[in-house]
């Protein structure tokens, strides 16, 4: 894992469902996205989420936010020790500190 100053930032929606080749996973993904559903702030290889025998699997990330969207993202493993980078649902400009940060900017 890598700390990642976009994640540690970032606020994400629910997750509601995980998969790693039909197996639901959601329960142990969990603890990696966080109370903050923010990934922990960290980037994780696919080792670390999903042990040392992923290889050649496929996985599925779905979440839902407040405002009742969902969102997923899915992909397939080569390489174990390669970072997987989910992507950020939450659009900056819908972060509250960002509305914060530009008010004090003008």
């Amino acid at each position: 894992m890598i700390i990642s100053e976009h994640y540690k930032n970032y606020i994400g929606p629910p997750l509601i469902k995980a998969v790693l080749n039909e197996e639901d996973i959601t329960e142990d993904m969990l603890k990696y996205y966080g109370e903050k559903k923010n990934w922990n702030g960290y980037l994780w290889t696919f080792k670390e989420l999903f042990g040392d025998q992923c290889y050649g699997k496929n996985y599925r990330f779905e979440f839902k936010s407040e405002d009742g969207r969902e969102h997923y993202f899915h992909g397939f493993i080569n390489d174990i020790n390669q970072y997987m980078n989910p992507p950020l649902h939450t659009p900056v400009n819908q972060d509250p500190k960002y509305w914060e940060n530009l008010a004090m900017k003008t």
